[in-house]
């Protein structure tokens, strides 16, 4: 990219739930890494991102969403770090009201308009 006079927006994904099949880095994790993002110049991290732990607990959800807006705070008061950090992308069709109170600039609605997707299970587990 650089070659080409190119760059990419980005947002750093983080595992708000500390849940194991889930990807991203860990809280603690984001700042040093977006800290030597510095080196990479054609990335332009915009913010981050999340999926919040799937639970009917709002206690549970509003933790994931609360340890976003801490961090995007932080990092936007950093000056060490790369980015802009202006964007919040968290919620989904379940949670999307809880994610906006708590600053989501964009949330994933596809299953309020395209109804629920089969579970991977499916394709081999036919119910």
């Amino acid at each position: 990219m650089d070659d080409r006079g190119r760059s990419l927006d980005v947002f750093l994904q983080v595992n708000s739930s500390g849940e194991p099949q889930k990807h991203g880095l860990p809280p603690d994790e984001v700042e040093p890494f977006a800290i030597a993002l510095k080196a990479f110049g054609t990335l332009r991290v915009r913010g981050l991102m999340t999926l919040a732990v799937l639970s009917d607990d709002q206690r549970e959800i509003r933790a994931c969403f609360e340890r976003m807006r801490d961090l995007q705070r932080r990092l936007r008061a950093s000056e060490a770090v790369a980015g802009s950090y202006d964007e919040l992308s968290m919620g989904m069709s379940g949670d999307l009201e809880l994610a906006i109170e708590y600053g989501a600039t964009t949330v994933r609605v596809g299953q309020a308009i395209f109804g629920p997707r089969p579970l991977p299970d499916t394709y081999w587990r036919p119910t």
